[in-house]
């Protein structure tokens, strides 16, 4: 067993684990959740290794890791409404299980014969299934019944002899972000249902549900890096709905956060909108806006309303509704405007719909 560091040669060391998960070897691997145990799916002789250090029977599925829609489309069936969740939660923190189509090594899909996919927000996984050509195993690395790791050091201080002589590399990230293992949705059937609750636990395609600030803001933070990847040629703005006291703020502060604001955001409600200059982000500034007071067109063209949304900044924006159809639609238009809806289900817990310019 060898222990790489991966921020030191970086490709060099990509390549090394290539050739061994191509040799049927088992790699130790940092996600975009927990370190997960990587082995080429196809290969009977590696699951067989990962099953025997997983404890794991024969039956109890095992998902996979792809780079995107089409390498999943070669191991799975995928309805429409299940293509729906790919392209609204994936890169994310899901795995979405569907119809294997019985093209892994026995132990991969489940003894129904469903299969669980992943495709994690996260470079190093991106780049390796890049080098590879094909899936690799996305299961924690920790024994079955356990829990999951962060850190190098915690995954191997409980491990006996036998269980490090199945282990090829260790691929060592340093501590990663404790965040919880991946939502596991069940999408087989014409519901969808949550078989595993991770940080982010959604409704449908289109929604995502919060029981707290500290939801919320998780919520946010994975709505923004959808966001980037829209491009800096038009201003994005998320545009905020909802009843008051509903998380919407909230939700602007974790972004503002996110951009690298020290500052706590307060809501603008006095003064229509707040401005916050960026240093060391992609965009230059960011706003933070709400239209409760403003009822007129003549109030909007008062502040230029209109002017500040340029390439390179990025909004939040609350009651989008006092806007107007007229003004919302030249935004929408002008803009990647993001649509993000805050209902309450009960007391303690939103439903947050989102809607992208695709």
């Amino acid at each position: 067993m060898f222990i790489l560091d991966i921020s030191k040669n970086y490709n060099q060391v990509l390549r090394r684990v290539a050739a061994s998960i191509s040799a049927g070897n088992l790699v130790i691997f940092p996600s975009d959740t927990v370190y997960i145990l990587a082995v080429d799916p196809t290969n009977q002789k590696a699951v067989n290794t990962l099953l025997s250090f997983k404890n794991r029977w024969t039956g109890k599925a095992i998902s996979i890791a792809v780079s995107d829609i089409d390498m999943a489309q070669k191991y799975v069936d995928l309805s429409t409404d299940t293509k729906n969740l790919y392209q609204n939660l994936l890169p994310g923190p899901f795995t979405i299980v569907s119809p294997g189509r019985h093209r892994v090594a026995t132990g991969i899909e489940a003894e129904n014969g469903t299969l669980g996919i992943r495709i994690p927000d996260s470079k190093y996984i991106f780049d390796l299934i890049k080098l590879l050509g094909k899936p690799i195993t996305a299961t924690s690395a920790n024994l079955t019944g356990r829990t999951p790791h962060y850190s190098v050091s915690s995954f191997l201080k409980p491990l006996s002899l036998k269980k490090k002589n199945l282990i090829d590399l260790v691929i060592d990230a340093g501590k990663l972000p404790k965040n919880k293992p991946s939502t596991v949705i069940d999408a087989v059937g014409s519901e969808i249902k949550i078989l595993r609750r991770g940080d982010l636990i959604t409704g449908s395609s289109q929604t995502l549900i919060s029981k707290s600030e500290s939801e919320t803001g998780k919520i946010a933070e994975f709505l923004l890096k959808k966001a980037l990847k829209l491009g800096h040629n038009k201003a994005i703005i998320f545009s905020l709905s909802g009843d008051l006291g509903c998380g919407k703020t909230v939700f602007s502060r974790s972004i503002g956060k996110k951009l690298g604001i020290i500052q706590k955001i307060i809501s603008p409600t006095f003064v229509i909108y707040n401005q916050y200059p960026l240093v060391n982000s992609s965009f230059k500034t960011f706003y933070h806006f709400d239209l409760y007071r403003l009822t007129n067109h003549f109030e909007y063209q008062e502040i230029k309303f209109l002017d500040h949304f340029i390439p390179w900044t990025l909004s939040c924006l609350e009651w989008p509704e006092n806007m107007g159809t007229d003004l919302f639609e030249k935004l929408k238009k002008s803009t990647h405007l993001i649509a993000v809806n805050f209902t309450y289900l009960d007391q303690n817990t939103r439903q947050i719909s989102f809607s992208f310019p695709y």
